[in-house]
């Protein structure tokens, strides 16, 4: 073999190699771009849902927010389908600009669905002592239904305030969580108003409720309760 059939062969070798490392750019840069696709088709999906939800609490939201967001999650759906036939020569300014343009657009979005959802998760929580059910446990109330209830609900408040965008059906179990609470809250005060509920919370205590705070009315209801056998007088 000559010397210049040689170095041909080389210029070949060396022109093939940089296609290839052209081509390998080429189509990690697709695959990334198809991954952002998805990742924002996901995203965007998820913040329908939530602007969905949040119209039924009839929150502060742009009513073209919905639309936008269907129009953008088509557009993307349909980008997704064309990217695996994209010519590997082919420029990827126009394909970067729009998943770029998509990428602000649901970031947007994300933040005024959140903004939404805090200030719904943020309505005014039913106040419920639950020292004083404890209290009417261990002084022998079944209150047990009530406390279970009370647990229930705050375990979905919680599930709730830690989710930044609301799913499906959210909005429902955070007013449903919130009228448990004031229903127990009520069936506390029918159970115990708050004079008898203070003198069985002080007479748990080192100190023991006054005797003068046993009226006929606090005696009655301790009967009521069925738990007057368990008071007694200590001299002091």
């Amino acid at each position: 073999m000559t010397l210049i059939e040689q170095v041909q062969r080389l210029r070949v070798a060396a022109v093939a190699a940089h296609d290839g490392d052209k081509i390998n750019r080429r189509t990690g840069e697709l695959a990334a771009q198809a991954e952002n696709v998805e990742t924002l088709i996901e995203m965007i999906q998820r913040l329908s849902r939530g602007v969905a939800e949040l119209r039924i609490a009839h929150a502060a939201l742009d009513t073209d927010l919905g639309p936008q967001a269907a129009q953008l999650a088509a557009d993307l759906h349909a980008l997704a389908e064309m990217l695996p036939s994209q010519d590997a020569d082919a420029p990827l300014q126009a394909l970067k600009a729009q998943v770029k343009a998509a990428d602000g657009f649901v970031k947007g979005l994300r933040k005024s669905v959140e903004q939404a959802w805090t200030a719904e998760r943020n309505r005014e929580v039913p106040v419920i002592n639950e020292d004083l059910v404890a209290t009417l446990s261990k002084s022998g109330i079944d209150v047990e239904e009530i406390r279970i209830k009370i647990e229930k609900a705050q375990g979905v408040l919680n599930v709730l305030n830690n989710r930044a965008v609301p799913e499906s059906g959210d909005v429902a179990r955070l007013t449903a969580a919130l009228e448990s609470l004031q229903a127990c809250g009520k069936q506390i005060s029918v159970l115990v108003d708050p004079i008898l509920a203070r003198v069985i919370t002080g007479a748990q205590e080192a100190t023991g409720a006054p005797l003068n705070s046993f009226t006929p009315e606090v005696l009655a209801g301790l009967s009521r309760l069925g738990i007057l056998d368990r008071f007694w007088v200590r001299l002091r």
